[in-house]
């Protein structure tokens, strides 16, 4: 796991700065090694800063150069299964030099060219150049699990893990104009957008080309979410989903370093604690966070787990006070503005002063196994379109406070619709008000938005299950979890976003995947006989903290160059969630933030 950048410019120099600069603006998510190569001939340098997982021997430095095939390479991620393919490859007379995964990716490539991707187990983003054919390819995982940034400016193209990158090269590059309107309605920057103008990500299940000498490009998809409604025997599906579950942990537990587990207490995180430790010989280490307050606490089912696993496990309290002199840091490392990323931060921290360099995460088995009210809700679409016709006549007072408000997203027929009455943040009438411009300019703007596949054939809860999978995960949780572990010199890794577990799953019939009245159902059944009933047979508890009680006593909200009074105002009555109180912060200029130590 890693930070990779690359440029190509007809304008390289020997000792090109802007190589230099990207990879130290991300350096945090690389603190064992550092390496580049600026190639004048070719017009391209590349960059990398390492966090060593596997093949942690001077080998596996990169950029890594291979003399035989003439590929040289920047890479990002995880292949799980490179052992697999190693052998494959050595069988066609390949032969490798270290014990790397990233060894994997250039003789693949040689093999198999562009048709190496879809062999892939894992999470990667890599910027591969082929000198004999003057060629870059550059790639990205099947569910953008890892990120990859590419900017235009001039005639010069800059590919980087993280918008800080980027921005490392110009700080005076010009600002996306609109991103405030996306990150209002949204609570995060869905895809393709970023704060920057001309920058954008590459779409995941995507690979891109670029010829050096002529600057021709072209991007390709070779995976793409689909939903087949295969009908198979319930018990039949509840045999394969634990069999590719106990597949994905095993490829996700090979590393040549220490792995923990995020264990909140919940089901999905539960599951991988009792996997892990039934597949690891030694003692799995797994960290949980908690507060005095037992409403926020997931304290008790923790313990549920820890006794019944026998894990070595490590309690960290977070208390006002941590919070408070933590606010700069959390606020340093966003990269893109996001309302759900200071959670991951605290749990990220302490994974690291524990001395952990990977840890799993039960992140995505919600999204595929319909662990979110949306899927369900999904089904009453057209009773929600009726209300909001109905809305249209009502006095404005009636309906003036969240959810209610989000009625007024199926006003005007976006793609984007759907999607943000079951999640968005602020609707474009509170969107024109904060920023002082009209609602048709919000409306204008967000019906710029387009799915990345054809969804209009999908049923209501296929398609609430791609929402959450394709915006949501991808844009924010994803894009999170990634910044604020790799923050903090950790890799986070998914196991319930391997590409076969996840492919199996969206591709059953609905009626199979999802119940009305038990939460991740297929899931659960899958480990009935493991898992504590009082682990899921209990309301869904979200992954939070106290937010409200801390940020009422914080005067940096009180502040009106930086809040509006009537948002604080409305936040302290209790009209304003945190989350859109966070969310109106971190729009202020930073010329405003001159403040942000004012936290008395």
């Amino acid at each position: 796991m890693c930070r990779i950048a690359a440029i190509v410019s007809n304008k390289i120099s020997s000792e090109d700065a802007r190589i230099y600069a990207m990879t130290e603006a991300m350096h945090r998510g690389g603190p064992d090694d550092f390496g580049h190569i600026i190639n004048t001939d070719l017009g391209y340098a590349l960059g990398h800063r390492r966090l060593s997982i596997i093949d942690v021997s001077p080998s596996g430095h990169q950029p890594m150069v291979d003399e035989e095939t003439d590929i040289e390479i920047v890479f990002n991620g995880e292949i799980y299964n490179y052992q697999e393919l190693k052998k494959e490859l050595e069988s066609k007379g390949h032969y490798f030099n270290s014990k790397s995964d990233t060894e994997i990716l250039i003789k693949g490539y040689k093999e198999w060219g562009a048709d190496m991707l879809p062999k892939l187990k894992g999470m990667f983003a890599f910027v591969l150049i082929d000198k004999t054919n003057q060629t870059l390819f550059a790639a990205r995982d099947h569910a953008g699990i890892k990120p990859l940034y590419i900017g235009y400016n001039n005639e010069d193209v800059f590919f980087s893990s993280e918008i800080r990158g980027i921005k490392a090269i110009d700080e005076n590059w010009q600002e996306n104009p609109n991103w405030k309107i996306w990150f209002l309605t949204f609570g995060f920057l869905p895809d393709p957008v970023t704060t920057l103008k001309g920058v954008k990500p590459l779409p995941s299940g995507c690979y891109i080309k670029i010829n050096l000498k002529t600057k021709e490009e072209k991007i390709v998809s070779f995976y793409s979410y689909k939903y087949n409604n295969n009908i198979v025997p319930y018990q039949a599906a509840v045999k394969k989903i634990k069999d590719l579950v106990n597949q994905a942990v095993k490829r996700h537990l090979i590393a040549d370093v220490p792995i923990g587990i995020f264990l909140s207490g919940g089901i999905d995180s539960s599951i991988l604690a009792i996997i892990a430790q039934k597949q690891q010989k030694s003692v799995v280490e797994t960290i949980s966070i908690y507060f005095d307050d037992e409403k926020y606490s997931e304290k008790e089912f923790q313990e549920i787990i820890v006794q019944q696993t026998g894990v070595k496990h490590h309690f960290y309290k977070i208390t006002k006070e941590e919070f408070l002199s933590s606010w700069s840091d959390i606020y340093e490392s966003l990269d893109q503005p996001s309302t759900d990323a200071i959670n991951t931060h605290f749990i990220c921290k302490y994974a690291q002063k524990n001395g952990l360099k990977v840890v799993l995460s039960g992140l995505g088995a919600d999204e595929i196994f319909g662990g979110y009210p949306s899927i369900n809700r999904a089904t009453k679409f057209n009773h929600y379109k009726r209300l909001a016709i109905i809305n249209k006549f009502l006095p404005s007072f009636i309906n003036n406070s969240y959810p209610n408000k989000k009625l007024d997203f199926l006003s005007e027929n976006i793609d984007a619709s759907e999607y943000l009455l079951y999640r968005g943040l602020f609707t474009p009438k509170d969107v024109a008000k904060i920023l002082e411009i009209t609602e048709k300019a919000v409306w204008k703007e967000l019906n710029l938005f387009s799915f990345q596949e054809n969804i209009s054939i999908l049923g209501s809860q296929n398609k609430a299950t791609y929402y959450e999978t394709a915006i949501y995960m991808q844009s924010q949780l994803l894009k999170d979890s990634d910044i604020q572990s790799m923050w903090h010199g950790l890799e986070l890794r998914v196991p319930f976003l391997d590409i076969d577990l996840m492919t199996y799953v969206n591709n059953l019939h609905p009626s199979i995947k999802f119940s009305q009245s038990k939460t991740k159902q297929l899931l659960v059944d899958a480990y009935i006989n493991e898992l504590p009933e009082k682990i899921w047979n209990r309301p869904k508890q979200g992954f939070t903290f106290p937010f409200g009680n801390w940020f009422k006593q914080m005067k940096i909200f009180q502040n009106p160059m930086i809040v509006p009074s009537w948002a604080n105002s409305y936040f302290l009555k209790g009209k304003l969630n945190f989350a859109r109180l966070w969310a109106i912060f971190l729009i202020a200029s930073k010329e405003s933030l001159s403040a942000i130590n004012d936290l008395d």
